[in-house]
């Protein structure tokens, strides 16, 4: 039996033994020293907190979008990339291109079958097999069409997508292979996002503001399906990040983020790689010449790796004879070469670009969901910092230049979809810029710089 004595020493070991490991110091001992094992600990420890609801939110837009797979469309486009990824995965020719048009075909019977559910007049008949038997029978001998070489050829040159999914393909067959690439990247999109709004001093809340802005807009819309696009648009939001490092004069961390979203991109389309590189080019020239305080080494870095992928995919284009503007123009204006080729591509671009914008601006002065969010966005980053302005607004102008040298109505959506990046990176700074001087009218202080802006 324990005498009273022996039970107040053992309580007294027992708390010592407890604030120790609470990093606390027990009953007349010294506080134990904070070793760099702890910090590292503590920053780790931080580090997840923070991953917590980020990762929550990337969970549940993975779960609607494969909630949502059977409604997604498996395109043409579609088709070209899953018979690259069987080729990649050892399949000739010709097997490859007879899988990709079974799922091209299938998809097809799908799309009629949801119509058909929907229809009240035959929702409650047994599916019909004819839409699947009549795609196959249309093109299975040649594949499916426009077959012309000139337009083969644009597909060739785009390797890394369908490279990068030949092993989901290989495992969950095309469609579903294709589209988890693209998830994958839109959601890695997400939170590129979120890292540049952090960097740029936004709270926790309002950066993931940005990444739920991503993944609710078509960013996310055309990001997930079974096309190139989630990787284009994923990596404008990387090259974001990697501009704001550069511009905070990060140089390593943002030369290395920068260069690797550019090369990506060429792998994946070298002309939208070249075009971002120029617009790019063009927003980092404007800082060295009119803002005073960006002529720094990262700003200097961030126009050289513009410039000089640029002027890379313009020689290795040449080199090897890649389909350049005149082919990308004559392939809209001859349908992909199933009709004559135009005389004049360049005149035919500026009449059809007229005709485009002024019956956009219509549709758009009626519901203009596009413009109104935009104007804001534009607005919290031109009050935040010119030099974001000019950087955001570059990258998310890629959209607007591609619908100029793709002016098909139809496909304006899919075109102008990085767009929407302004409005999602916008709209998180503007509400930081409203609280801000919010707090400082309330509080009555002088205005503070607005946090680690570029």
């Amino acid at each position: 039996m324990s005498t009273g004595t022996e039970w107040v020493e053992d309580r007294i070991a027992a708390d010592r033994a407890d604030a120790a490991r609470a990093g606390g110091a027990g009953p007349g001992s010294a506080p134990p020293p904070a070793g760099p094992h702890r910090h590292r600990r503590r920053r780790l420890d931080r580090r997840v907190r923070g991953l917590a609801l980020p990762g929550l939110v990337a969970v549940v837009f993975v779960v609607l979008h494969v909630f949502a797979f059977p409604a997604s469309l498996f395109s043409n486009d579609s088709y070209r990339y899953a018979r690259s990824a069987y080729e990649y995965l050892g399949d000739t020719r010709a097997d490859a291109q007879h899988k990709a048009l079974v799922a091209f075909c299938k998809d097809e019977g799908n799309r009629k079958y949801r119509g058909q559910l929907l229809d009240e007049m035959k929702f409650t008949e047994p599916r019909d097999p004819k839409p699947y038997e009549r795609c196959m029978k249309a093109s299975e001998a040649k594949g499916l069409g426009p077959n012309d070489p000139r337009y083969e050829r644009i597909f060739d040159t785009r390797p890394l997508y369908p490279l990068l999914a030949a092993p989901f393909v290989g495992l969950m067959g095309a469609k579903a292979g294709l589209s988890a690439v693209s998830l994958i990247f839109t959601t890695a999109g997400g939170f590129f996002l979120l890292a540049a709004l952090r960097r740029l001093g936004l709270s926790r809340g309002l950066a993931v503001l940005g990444q739920c802005l991503f993944y609710a807009t078509p960013l996310a819309t055309w990001g997930t399906l079974p096309l190139a696009e989630g990787p284009l648009l994923s990596m404008l939001a990387a090259m974001l990040l990697g501009a704001v490092a550069l511009l905070q004069g990060r140089v390593r961390t943002g030369a290395l983020i920068y260069t690797a979203a550019l090369a990506v991109s060429a792998g994946v389309k070298y002309s939208s790689a070249q075009m971002a590189a120029m617009i790019m080019t063009a927003a980092a020239a404007a800082m060295l010449l009119f803002v005073r305080r960006t002529r720094h080494r990262g700003t200097w870095w961030l126009f050289g790796l513009s410039a000089g992928t640029t002027a890379a995919v313009a020689l290795v284009s040449k080199l090897m004879a890649l389909p350049g503007t005149t082919a990308t123009l004559q392939d809209t204006f001859s349908k992909h070469w199933t009709k004559p080729e135009v005389a004049a591509p360049w005149q035919d671009l500026f009449h059809l670009n007229h005709n485009f914008w002024w019956q956009w601006a219509q549709q758009q002065s009626l519901a203009p969901v596009i413009v109104f969010p935009l104007a804001l966005a534009l607005w919290g980053l031109w009050r935040r910092s010119a030099p974001l302005a000019l950087v955001v607004t570059g990258l998310g102008a890629t959209g607007i230049a591609t619908v100029i040298a793709h002016p098909v109505y139809f496909q304006a959506d899919r075109l102008y979809a990085a767009v929407w990046l302004i409005t999602a990176a916008g709209l998180p700074i503007l509400l930081d810029e409203v609280i801000k001087r919010a707090v400082q009218r309330r509080c009555g202080t002088a205005e503070p710089e607005l946090g680690p802006v570029p």
